[in-house]
């Protein structure tokens, strides 16, 4: 595949090239939303569903039969304030399917009753989230190290529902101006010919309207400090879902990041059974299925934090906590071990050329790191430096960041079913 990435009449892009595809695949995607509240979330919900709920010409029920008769799809959804359009297609059907996004992203009617129905459908959703014990976890983890204001954060499912009723058509037209005249950053996986499709119809879509680049104001972390162990009882599951971590004061430029990442992969890389974790709390202790520990929310100019993630049954979740902390401690002080530096750079190296045998995964890794501020040459260099990390700069890096006393652990699920437990660990 040749990759290539580049800013060209405004637009971020990004170029994925496999002669022989037989599908094409565009992410494309705006930052809209510069400062986070309740209110915005709702908005971002509604703004994505409503896009794909019709045009001024076609309903939703006639853009949903033209998408089944081309076998295409086109789908809609937000993150971290940044609308993101998904489309995947059969390059035999680009060109209708371009036509079609077109409608969908210069003519969206924002109906009285879509709306509507729009809104029922978000009330129920932030219902059912309510009820999910492991996004909560994480939630309340994230939320630990990142300022309200910021659109990293996640605000309550009850805080958003209380909002939606105040969203009105012109509230989500005004919304929509912003995305059209906000700088997009376009991704495109497929044969040449597709690509040459796709950036054509991109711009002439965008002809007309401006580009302007998000605001980049930096909003500091919070001083506040985090409690240590974060409870939240979720009566209906059967499991305690749990998140691991602690702020992380590495960007994506931090020298040390690289060295970091490979000791955190050592530990418990994501996916896989590779990970001390997975090796000693599940394959050993037959405490868990799968734990896994990544970073998280960092940025060009943001600092993150690091997390595990895992569940337990409420009677093993002391011993499951237990073995997680001995795990992290153990790599904070004592590091890897030389065959786990030797083993883990191979492991790495074939996990990234596995993804460049999918252009699916492919061009969705081109996007996400575009849409970090990261160009493809960046990314190239940084996994060179992971790859290449001494394990002395491993086991520094370790010592430095993991910072086992300032973690903290957050659990939602059946607490009362393991409350004396969770007490003689607070």
């Amino acid at each position: 595949m040749n990759i290539k990435t580049t800013t060209e009449d405004a637009l971020v892009i990004g170029l994925v090239e496999k002669v022989s595809a037989a599908t094409v695949s565009v992410y494309l995607s705006a930052a809209v939303c510069d400062q986070n509240s309740p209110a915005t979330t709702a908005k971002l919900i509604l703004f994505t569903e409503l896009l794909l709920s019709g045009t001024k010409t076609l309903s939703r029920d006639q853009i949903q039969e033209k998408l089944r008769l081309l076998g295409s799809h086109i789908d809609a959804s937000y993150s971290t304030g940044k609308v993101t359009l998904t489309i995947s297609t059969l390059a035999d059907k680009l060109k209708p399917t371009l036509k079609l996004l077109n409608q969908i992203i210069i003519n969206p009617a924002f109906a009285a009753t879509e709306l509507k129905r729009a809104k029922q459908t978000l009330i129920n959703q932030l219902e059912l989230a309510r009820e999910d014990a492991k996004g909560i976890a994480h939630t309340k983890l994230n939320n630990s190290f990142i300022n309200p204001a910021d659109n990293r954060y996640n605000h309550d499912p009850v805080e958003i529902s209380q909002t939606v009723s105040e969203i009105n058509r012109i509230a989500l037209q005004t919304l929509h101006q912003v995305f059209l005249n906000r700088q997009w950053t376009v991704t495109v996986g497929g044969n040449e010919s597709g690509l040459k499709q796709v950036l054509e119809a991109i711009k002439k879509t965008k002809k007309g309207y401006q580009s302007v680049a998000p605001e980049t104001a930096i909003i500091e972390v919070p001083l506040r400090q985090p409690s240590p162990l974060l409870l939240h009882e979720v009566k209906s599951k059967q499991n305690l879902e749990l998140s691991f971590g602690a702020y992380l004061p590495l960007e994506l430029h931090s020298p040390d990041l690289a060295a970091f990442q490979f000791g955190l992969d050592v530990l418990g890389k994501w996916g896989g059974f590779a990970g001390r974790l997975m090796s000693t709390v599940r394959e050993k202790e037959g405490l868990t299925y799968g734990i896994y520990a990544r970073t998280e929310e960092i940025g060009l100019n943001q600092t993150g934090y690091w997390r595990i993630m895992s569940f337990f049954s409420p009677k093993d979740v002391k011993r499951g906590i237990t073995s997680t902390l001995r795990e992290i401690k153990k790599i904070h002080s004592s590091g890897i071990t030389k065959s786990e530096w030797q083993r883990f750079a191979d492991i790495l190296k074939t996990g990234e050329r596995l993804t460049y045998d999918s252009l699916a995964s492919t061009t969705v890794l081109v996007h996400s790191n575009l849409l970090l501020g990261r160009t493809w040459t960046d990314y190239q260099n940084y996994r060179q430096k992971l790859y290449h990390c001494t394990q002395k700069e491993v086991n520094l890096a370790l010592r430095k960041y993991l910072a086992p006393e300032q973690l903290v652990i957050s659990i939602a699920g059946p607490i009362d079913k393991a409350k004396d437990d969770l007490a003689s660990l607070s």
